[in-house]
């Protein structure tokens, strides 16, 4: 390659390692020496590692007559990245398809797939979205990576009080544990993370899945599954579980409201508890939406709900470029804060214009981006998490009415902090910036 050629984003980097999903080895070998036939495997294989070592999550490709635009979602942020040219983008989408067992020659059908890819000693699953559009073709990749790279709530970002909390009635009998996040915000890793946190060695833990979306395996956690080849309905499962008289029910998806009354009474007669989910934007309306899924159970579950975790993510300061400041006792006041509390609150290093780089005789002197964060200023996301305890009055007011508002007042009322809180406490610990809480709270939920 000349030397004034600079390469390809996906030239860059090693490749990534696929193994095609197919049960047969053969097969998914013959597959395999397929694709690496084409002239698009080089770059399909460069392309994923990319974009896993730039921590991207996701990746949208848009396809036109002249090539693919490409763009990069790394810490809840969409980046643009340099195009590639028709010829190298076709190329690469015909790899993509063929490895997720997905047509190559229909570019106008919604179709879906999935290639596991391999870095090094990390693995990850790359999952495929494709659809026609009028411009061309919009292609949408996820990457989910098989380790999690959080392991504790603490690490998740939640305060050691409200852990202690949270893992208290998590192992309660009697009661309904419930988990809401906004669409988009990290419910499903929460999720694993809490239960891994539950009490799971002394207790039996029987989890409801539909057999077409199961839930990662979590270690002392049984999976009961219906739909597709089982045959059976929830109520079915959940039945047949129940002849093994397990202590806690899970279910990461709503089921009928039959399934959840039969839950219901296992709480209620034998002290059995049920830990659930949902989306919702905050704590107090993943209750109200609780209660109304169900509404001819209302009663029963406003009595055993006994704690609601919500959260929001937010972009964490990266540590090595963030820069202290001292607070006026005006922000301080506005936040919240008592005066001599927090020394410092911590902003992202941004640095001036280019033209304002210069020495101290003017000559130019780029700054160099930070290493770590590659001057972006924050590296990786945090949640930040509330905890409602349900008290008496809250409890009787969600069975009459879904006045967010008013039920927000009730929650307040009865010792409630809610996200905003906590997020002031986020900043306070010097993990995130005010300027981000204004752009995360600013979205819709």
């Amino acid at each position: 390659m000349p030397q004034d050629v600079q390469p390809q984003l996906w030239q860059s980097v090693a490749p990534v390692e696929f193994t095609p999903k197919l049960n047969d080895n053969s097969q998914a070998q013959a597959l395999l020496i397929g694709a690496r036939q084409g002239a698009g495997f080089a770059i399909a294989a460069g392309q994923v590692s990319h974009a896993i070592q730039s921590r991207a999550t996701q990746v949208l490709f848009d396809f036109t007559a002249a090539g693919s635009t490409i763009r990069y979602m790394i810490d809840g942020q969409w980046e643009q990245l340099p195009p590639l040219d028709r010829e190298s983008a076709d190329a690469m989408l015909i790899t993509l398809k063929q490895l997720c067992l997905m047509n190559p020659a229909d570019r106008r059908s919604a179709q879906s797939g999935a290639v596991k890819a391999k870095l090094k000693k990390e693995k990850y699953e790359v999952l495929l979205q494709s659809q026609g559009v009028p411009t061309g073709e919009r292609v949408l990749m996820r990457l989910e990576a098989q380790q999690v790279p959080f392991e504790t709530l603490s690490d998740l970002g939640m305060r050691d009080k409200m852990v202690a909390t949270l893992k208290q009635h998590l192992n309660s009998d009697g009661d309904i544990a419930l988990l809401t996040a906004p669409k988009g915000e990290g419910l499903t890793t929460s999720w694993n993370i809490a239960i891994g946190a539950a009490d799971r060695l002394v207790r039996d833990f029987q989890s409801f899945e539909e057999q077409s979306r199961p839930e990662p395996e979590i270690i002392n956690i049984n999976p009961n599954f219906y739909g597709g080849s089982t045959g059976l309905t929830p109520y079915e499962a959940l039945r047949k579980a129940i002849l093994k008289e397990p202590d806690v029910y899970m279910f990461p998806d709503p089921v009928d409201g039959e399934t959840f009354s039969m839950a219901l009474d296992q709480v209620e007669n034998l002290d059995k508890k049920i830990v659930t989910r949902m989306v919702s934007s905050n704590a107090v309306e993943g209750f109200a939406r609780l209660v109304a899924q169900y509404a001819d159970q209302r009663q029963r579950i406003a009595s055993r709900v006994a704690c609601v975790l919500g959260q929001r993510l937010v972009r964490r300061l990266c540590d090595n470029c963030k820069i202290g400041f001292q607070p006026p006792p005006q922000l301080l006041q506005q936040l919240g804060i008592p005066p001599g509390r927090v020394a410092l609150l911590y902003q992202p290093f941004i640095p001036p214009p280019p033209e304002q780089q210069v020495d101290e005789n003017g000559r130019p002197a780029p700054i160099t981006p930070c290493p770590v964060c590659h001057g972006r200023g924050y590296f990786g996301r945090i949640a930040i998490f509330e905890l409602l305890i349900p008290g008496p009055q809250l409890r009787d007011a969600i069975t009459k009415t879904q006045d967010m508002g008013r039920l927000n007042g009730i929650a307040k009322s009865e010792g409630f902090h809610g996200v905003q809180t906590e997020a002031v406490l986020t900043v306070a610990r010097g993990l995130t910036s005010l300027d981000e809480l204004k752009r995360a709270f600013a979205k819709k939920a």
